[in-house]
């Protein structure tokens, strides 16, 4: 079972077992549980469910019913206080980048953030804590210690980049080599991360069920839309999810990488909750060109507001009436571009792949 949000393709591409999304009516059913559920809640005085809290008991409902032999769940905002919480068989914890988001939830500071984003760690249950920080890096370790169980951190020394290029990535670990076809050498980290957790699965659920060549050919054929997706190459074209200072700091190293000195044209959306100054400082010293829209979310960043922020760059900007006039102008006004980057947010890119048919 996978359950991940948010999501790009579609609203049940949420909830999926061996690869394949809920269907829809089976979606309905659920629903139609849970709508009489609240009913009875809210009779009683007590709290409804929250949009993630009721996903979330779909999810746990559908692998239940589906009898799946292992579920990849992925917490929401935090940890601490998570609907995921509510699982009560957890055999490994994975802790991925934690960076400065949400803080008007989780916390002001890194260190606040990582505690909260540690609330997930459970007594005598393994965790993977991937590359990251030092602040983050005690604080996961005193969690572990204080519940008793392992942490096995990932390390930069743990592998070697042997080659990046904008279409994926070589390394190595141990003695084997791996490929994958994500682009960003932060990819490469993930990938590390995920290879840890299978080498720790490996020793918990019998070898023989996870073979080293499964994991490779896994690695391989791993695709996630809306990060560092190229979807033309004359000239490339890609869609970024970067939606914080890290991921905007991690697509400007991209970037700079394969595309020093050429001309980048940025299609950005933002949500108004984020640190969209700090994302600007890294991007913006990139790009030869502009187009800014306003996401259609509850949470969208007006367009002239991220414009005005652009003001200190000296870059020309156009403000547009949504991802589609904003991508559709774009590519007809910059002939000369070596690169389109859409980004911002994650939250428009389903409605871009609609645009797009």
């Amino acid at each position: 079972g996978k359950y991940i949000s948010p999501t790009i393709l579609c609203y049940e591409e949420r909830f999926q077992v061996d690869g394949d999304y809920i269907p829809l009516e089976r979606l309905e059913d659920y629903y139609d549980r849970l709508r009489s559920l609240s009913g009875i809640m809210a009779e009683r005085g007590w709290e409804t469910p929250t949009l993630f809290e009721a996903e979330t008991a779909i999810a746990l409902s559908w692998f239940l019913d589906k009898k799946v032999d292992y579920a990849l769940v992925e917490t929401g905002m935090g940890g601490l206080m998570d609907a995921t919480n509510a699982m009560e068989s957890v055999f490994l914890t994975v802790l991925t980048s934690i960076s400065e988001d949400h803080k008007a939830v989780l916390g002001e500071s890194l260190e606040e953030i990582a505690l909260q984003k540690a609330g997930i760690i459970r007594r005598n249950t393994p965790v993977i804590l991937a590359i990251n920080k030092e602040e983050v890096r005690k604080v996961v370790r005193k969690v572990c210690r204080d519940k008793g169980t392992e942490c096995l951190e990932v390390l930069p020394e743990d592998a070697v980049l042997v080659e990046e290029t904008g279409i994926g990535s070589v390394f190595t670990c141990g003695q084997d080599y791996y490929r994958i076809r994500l682009p960003g050498a932060h990819q490469a980290e993930n990938a590390l991360t995920a290879l840890k957790a299978a080498f720790q699965l490996k020793t918990m659920t019998g070898g023989e069920r996870i073979s080293g060549t499964a994991i490779k050919e896994g690695l391989v054929e791993t695709v996630w839309p809306g990060r560092l997706e190229l979807i033309s190459k004359d000239p490339p074209f890609y869609l970024d999810g970067a939606h914080n200072p890290d991921g905007a700091s991690r697509l400007a190293a991209f970037l700079r990488k394969h595309f020093e000195g050429k001309r980048i044209i940025f299609i950005m959306g933002i949500l108004k909750d984020k640190d969209y100054p700090a994302m600007l400082s890294f991007l913006m010293p990139l790009a030869a060109g502009v187009y800014v829209f306003t996401p259609r979310n509850l949470r969208g960043l007006p367009a002239e507001e991220l414009a005005e922020a652009m003001v200190p760059y000296p870059v020309p900007v156009k403000v547009c009436a949504g991802v589609s006039q904003a991508v559709d102008l774009a590519l007809r006004e910059e002939k000369k571009a070596d690169c389109f980057v859409l980004c911002g947010s994650l939250s428009f890119m389903e409605e871009f792949r609609k645009r797009r048919g």
